[in-house]
């Protein structure tokens, strides 16, 4: 498996590019913003979008969707949590003195409890990737990470060395703690693949983000 990351936008969001090599179908998470440089990177790598996937909708992570989805014909699939975050984003962008994006069109809607995504996309749409979904939510209601194989992609859920704020519309500290605990449980060589910042691993997070400590020395007293 190949993965690219283009930073886009002013919030420098990570968007990721994934294709399995030797295929010609690929994959984007979080098209944030830049919708033309992201095309640019597809054009680059000879690559055919088959699907945009995102983690949550905040206007940083699903900016350039609509003109990539025009752009291309991929399917694009969103957590069933997001839908009121998704239909407030024209305000978001307002309040932050931004002009207004598109919203997407969103071709499928997945719930909580879905765990693979072949279950609701073609195994060919999804340029022949296994992909697992870990519902997420804290950063924002239907916040959802995607596992391929030992990678991880976690939106604003985790990052290296902090973790995603609580404190915008949707946000609850309690909830995220429990998805934190979730992800902490993955094997230790998994690569974290955050919505902004640098790559990482559970066992480097586990070792040194000071967040998951506390969880860690919370749940060592509750027992």
């Amino acid at each position: 498996m190949k993965v690219k990351t283009i930073v886009t936008g002013s919030f420098q969001e990570n968007a990721y590019l994934i294709w399995e090599d030797g295929r010609e179908s690929a994959l984007i998470i979080d098209p944030g913003d830049e919708p033309k440089r992201l095309e640019e990177a597809i054009d680059d790598e000879s690559l055919r979008l088959g699907a945009i996937l995102v983690t949550h909708a905040h206007l940083d992570h699903v900016g350039a969707v609509a003109e990539l989805q025009a752009w291309s014909g991929a399917t694009v699939a969103f957590p069933a949590g997001e839908k009121e975050s998704l239909a407030w984003l024209p305000e978001s962008y307002r309040y932050f003195g931004m002009a207004v994006r598109p919203t997407p069109r969103v071709d499928r809607w997945f719930s909580a409890e879905l765990t693979d995504l072949t279950d609701v996309l073609a195994s060919e749409v999804l340029g022949g990737l296994g992909i697992a979904v870990l519902a997420t939510p804290g950063h924002t209601p239907g916040g959802t990470s995607y596992r391929i194989g030992g990678h991880c992609f976690v939106g604003d859920t985790l990052f290296r060395g902090s973790v995603g704020r609580t404190d915008l519309p949707g946000g609850d500290w309690t909830v995220l703690q429990t998805s934190l605990r979730r992800l902490m449980r993955l094997p230790e060589e998994t690569v974290i693949y955050p919505g902004h910042g640098e790559t990482t691993t559970i066992g480097r997070e586990l070792r040194s983000n000071p967040f998951i400590s506390n969880l860690h020395a919370q749940d060592a007293i509750r027992a």
